[in-house]
């Protein structure tokens, strides 16, 4: 895939007004400067895609439009509910003898639902962009802002969707999630169209029966842009995804014995103790 975004346009965008954003380093999605890696000198590259549909880089491009937050409150607290976004909030404390307590588990946004001017309810949202293989990519956005258009040579990159489900997404869920469950609030999970399309398989539920709930979000392509289409909303049970996520499958006992006894009888054996 290649680089389709570099602070918050699409590449084939040149208007002035767009070329005058990026020259100040701003990001759309947020209002202000993009911070990615470095307040002075980030790497505004949003996301990559196959030209026509874009996998996200960057969390902060889920904030289009405020969408994300929209869609998780109408299935948390119902249509036209009054609502407020917490971003990073820590849910799990650590109380150390002779210490200050310490709050760990940062949850990406809570959406707190106002009633009368008070919070009544609340639900979690965990943002998760994909990480890339391959060479640095900041050479390749630098070239393309001194030029106007992208090196296709240095261009392209690999999105690394399983190390993104199962070493990033995967402990934070493993964190959050169980007491979320316990709590019985929802829990909300965004990703991209790719990234949800590469996750491992896994049982969908009902509604009423959702312990994870995805929105999974087209990044389509319009004219020299792309944008947030509707978000495919996809109800899962924990289990179901502690299972999917967990990586390979394990074996039979049977095969480990094996394994072990190969071993056992090779030129370079294990150590043999007695107990």
């Amino acid at each position: 895939m290649r680089i389709s975004e570099i602070f918050g346009f699409g590449v084939d965008d040149q208007t002035p007004a767009v070329r005058s954003s990026r020259s100040q380093k701003l990001c759309p999605f947020r209002n202000s400067a993009c911070t990615k890696t470095s307040k002075s000198d980030p790497i505004g590259i949003c996301s990559l895609s196959d030209g026509n549909t874009a996998a996200s880089l960057c969390p902060v491009r889920f904030l289009e439009g405020g969408k994300i937050f929209r869609d998780a409150a109408r299935i948390a607290f119902g249509e036209g509910a009054e609502f407020a976004v917490f971003p990073e909030i820590r849910i799990l404390k650590i109380i150390e003898e002779g210490k200050k307590t310490r709050k760990i588990g940062k949850v990406d946004f809570l959406i707190g639902k106002i009633e009368a001017d008070k919070i009544a309810d609340f639900a979690a949202i965990e943002v998760q962009a994909v990480y890339f293989s391959g060479g640095e990519i900041r050479s390749a956005m630098n070239h393309y802002l001194e030029h106007g258009q992208l090196d296709v040579a240095k261009s392209d990159r690999r999105p690394d969707f399983r190390s993104s489900a199962q070493k990033r997404l995967a402990p934070q869920l493993q964190l959050k999630v169980p007491v979320f469950r316990r709590w019985g609030k929802k829990f909300f999970v965004v990703v991209d169209s790719h990234f949800f399309a590469n996750l491992p398989s896994f049982k969908e539920t009902t509604a009423s029966n959702s312990e994870v709930t995805w929105l999974s979000y087209p990044i389509k392509k319009s004219g020299p842009n792309y944008f947030l289409a509707d978000a495919n909303i996809i109800y899962s049970e924990w289990e179901e995804i502690q299972t999917s996520l967990r990586e390979g499958k394990p074996p039979e006992p049977s095969e480990i014995i094996l394994e072990l006894q190969s071993k056992l009888k090779s030129k370079s054996p294990p150590l043999r103790l007695n107990s």
